[in-house]
């Protein structure tokens, strides 16, 4: 009998793997999100191997357990007022999720920042935009609890701190507009990029915990469209490249970003998460969401796919 690896199934999906990852046996299996036109945005994985993934079609987070080959709505629309879910985040020491619910339809929906108790689901805070405006689209938080959500449009950063009641603005720049994904690196600085430039850049977060220098960082080949970004444990970035339909990992070298490719051939690659060696990525499909030929046309299943993580060199 002939045995396909994972590698081989994946290649015959339409992905390309473009890093040798570790043995294929020790990934989990993929994950399926139940139901239709999900359209996820973003995902983040808890450190025993959880997912949660924030759905715009849905306007709702899915949660699926360790080695589940399913997930589903954990937290619903309607009954935790959530407009369309772009950024989730695990906070593991606040025992928190972070959600950006934002009203990207513009049907006066709440655009916000909200908590959720990580365990029960319990809604444990509800932290509005000024004037309900921007759009609430990653997070990251410090090692002091304090959580930054990136507002794309106004090209700013919000912070809530820990025990605040209120967001409050943290850095603006023009350079911002398009702002996305956001990471902390090992150095205790904000690592931030821009959608629409492709471009990165370092925040420098001062003793006080104000916004410092904004350093632009280049970058070893062109991003297109980086979005979701992810620290791993051994001091690099994940980072999924939207437009491109990739997934690449960056060491920082200086003000340089050296950039690797993992696996390409994504209908979109808004997301990624990462569990210990396993990065976990989410396709957006988004052509089936804003082609209005496509609004009625099967978008077929989503996937919350395995990447085994490369080693650093």
């Amino acid at each position: 009998m002939r045995v396909r690896t994972l590698a081989s199934m994946l290649a015959m999906a339409g992905f390309s793997t473009l890093v040798t990852p570790v043995q294929a046996q020790t990934l989990p299996p993929p994950v399926v999100l139940e139901g239709q036109r999900v359209f996820p945005e973003s995902l983040d994985a808890g450190k025993d191997g959880t997912l949660y993934v924030g759905s715009i079609g849905k306007g709702a987070v899915y949660r699926a357990a360790p080695g589940a080959t399913k997930a589903s709505i954990w937290l619903d629309k309607e009954p935790n007022k959530l407009s369309r879910v772009l950024g989730v985040l695990v906070d593991e020491a606040g025992k928190r999720l972070f959600v950006c619910s934002s009203d990207i339809l513009r049907l006066g929906e709440p655009v916000s920042l909200k908590i959720f108790d990580l365990a029960s689901g319990a809604a444990k805070g509800d932290y509005p935009f000024p004037e309900n405006k921007g759009l609430c689209n990653d997070i990251a938080v410090g090692k002091d609890g304090t959580a930054y959500a990136t507002d794309t449009p106004g090209a700013r950063i919000f912070r809530l701190k820990a025990g605040a009641g209120a967001l409050e603005p943290w850095v603006a720049d023009p350079r911002f507009d398009g702002i996305d994904g956001l990471a902390f690196g090992q150095d205790g600085q904000l690592y931030v990029n821009n959608v629409r430039t492709g471009l990165h850049y370092r925040i420098a977060v001062n003793a006080d915990g104000s916004a410092g220098a904004i350093t632009p960082l280049r970058t070893s080949r062109p991003l297109e469209g980086p979005d979701g970004m992810r620290p791993t444990a051994d001091g690099r970035f994940v980072i999924a490249e939207n437009r491109a339909g990739r997934i690449a990992i960056a060491t920082v070298e200086g003000d340089l970003l050296q950039i690797e490719s993992i696996r390409d051939g994504f209908d979109v690659a808004p997301g990624i998460a990462v569990a210990g060696d396993v990065i976990w990525a989410i396709e957006g499909k988004s052509r089936f969401r804003n082609d209005p030929a496509l609004k009625d046309a099967d978008a077929g299943v989503f996937t919350v796919t395995p990447i085994a993580m490369p080693k650093k060199k």
